[in-house]
């Protein structure tokens, strides 16, 4: 996510084998963490290996001290994911696939 510079927000992403777990993670990191801190907070399904992704992206002032608090939570079960990775599964999810009331039909 782009701050108001242009650059690229501070971001992690953790791969999780089912959603419930990905969701209780997320909501911990939402729960930790303040609004200021966690600018973006979002959980996605990856559609060809069917585990989800927990994506948090922070404010571009918060210390790598916090930073390294996300990623001991998100990793007690998670999987980190590489920075290219997600971007390459955002831009795959948000261009390509079904639209409209097929995407809903199918779960999108």
């Amino acid at each position: 996510m782009p701050n108001s510079g242009g650059e690229r927000l501070p971001s992690l992403g953790y791969e999780f084998a089912r959603e419930a777990e990905a969701r209780a993670h997320a909501t911990e990191l939402d729960r930790s963490f303040t609004r200021e801190e966690i600018v973006g907070l979002r959980v996605y399904r990856v559609r060809w290996n069917g585990s989800y992704i927990v994506e948090a992206t922070f404010a571009d002032d918060i210390s790598q001290e916090r930073i390294r608090d996300a990623r001991a939570l998100l990793g007690e079960s998670g999987g980190p994911v590489h920075p290219d990775d997600l971007i390459d599964y955002k831009r795959a999810s948000e261009s390509g696939g079904l639209s409209g009331w097929m995407r809903r039909f199918f779960g999108g």
